[in-house]
């Protein structure tokens, strides 16, 4: 894919898209924001550079062709910080290219967005699609939806893509990694209440639909959902897991009415260790709601991609993995 620039890449996500390039024979450039601190770019053939001299580290390269801006905040105590990693970066990258390389030798730059952006859908039958009218119900997705604004501001200088993933996990994931150690103790908390709906996406299916997105000519200036055909209900999507572990899973019943005075502990914990906590108050919005659907159709009607992994498949490989580095 010739030269490439890689935003995050030390993260669950750009780790993996930089496997995929590096086994393509890209020649890829990664600004990190702490070169001491590369965990999965360790010994890999790429070029590691600060932000700061990002632009100067592509101006050596000659002109990039493809840019993947992967990096952001998925957890922050307050909006603004949000704001400065997902908003205000993004905006910075988009002006540097500007600056520098000639922005019509760039075949795309992609935007890695959320489903956050969209919010819930309304019920289970009815998926929300990219036509919807973006919902955030959290400070996260706000920003997201901000960033995705800025990407459309330049969209008539250069070739811009947006990406919205659903949930996604498998190895290197620490989210739904919570899921396998609750299994794992035979105890999985679950929201009480009427099924769960969520759409979920396998990362190796995830980074296969972010490359066939920015290889297809039909994708500038849009934005796509990618994720699994079917949603789950998440208590089945629980069950499931420890199936595959071959562990007797009981699922602990919680009430709604836990979750505020909870997420407000632990936003007072994480403004004390300055460190956001996941159950916090906004990412409680987020879980205290019915229906996080969403609908691939439109990938599959512009550039034929359409998930790959069976579901069971997908999970199994994701828990050896955990298995073998010794995450469970």
């Amino acid at each position: 894919m010739g030269k490439c620039v890689v935003t995050g890449a030390t993260g669950f996500v750009g780790s993996h898209l930089i496997d995929y390039l590096l086994a393509s024979g890209a020649d890829i450039v990664c600004p990190v924001r702490n070169i001491h601190n590369l965990k999965q770019l360790s010994n890999k053939n790429i070029t590691i550079t600060t932000f700061e001299e990002l632009e100067k580290e592509i101006g050596s390269k000659g002109n990039v062709d493809y840019f993947f801006h992967v990096a952001g905040a998925t957890r922050a105590l307050s909006y603004k910080d949000y704001f400065s990693a997902n908003v205000e970066l993004t905006e910075r990258l988009l002006q540097m290219i500007l600056r520098g390389t000639d922005s019509k030798f760039l075949k795309r730059f992609v935007f890695i967005s959320s489903q956050a952006v969209s919010g819930p859908a309304v019920n289970s039958s009815t998926p929300v699609t990219e036509s919807n009218a973006p919902n955030p119900v959290s400070w996260y997705g706000r920003s997201k939806l901000e960033a995705e604004q800025v990407v459309h501001k330049y969209s008539d200088k250069i070739r811009v893509l947006i990406i919205r993933p659903s949930t996604i996990f498998g190895p290197r994931d620490t989210d739904v990694l919570g899921v396998f150690k609750s299994c794992k103790y035979h105890l999985a908390p679950c929201l009480t209440g009427k099924d769960r709906m969520v759409s979920v996406i396998y990362v190796e299916d995830l980074i296969h639909g972010i490359i066939e997105a920015a290889l297809s000519h039909e994708t500038v200036g849009k934005t796509y959902f990618l994720t699994n055909q079917e949603p789950v209900v998440w208590r089945d999507f629980i069950r499931e897991v420890g199936r595959l572990m071959e562990s007797s899973v009981v699922i602990l019943p919680i009430p709604r009415f836990v979750l505020k005075p909870f997420g407000l502990i632990s936003d007072i914990v994480g403004k004390f260790t300055d460190k956001p906590s996941l159950f916090r108050t906004e990412k409680i919005r987020e879980m205290d709601q019915w229906f996080w659907i969403c609908s691939p159709e439109s990938a599959h009607r512009d550039f034929g991609w359409v998930a790959q992994n069976e579901l069971s498949l997908s999970l199994t490989k994701t828990f050896k993995w955990y298995k073998d580095h010794g995450w469970l």
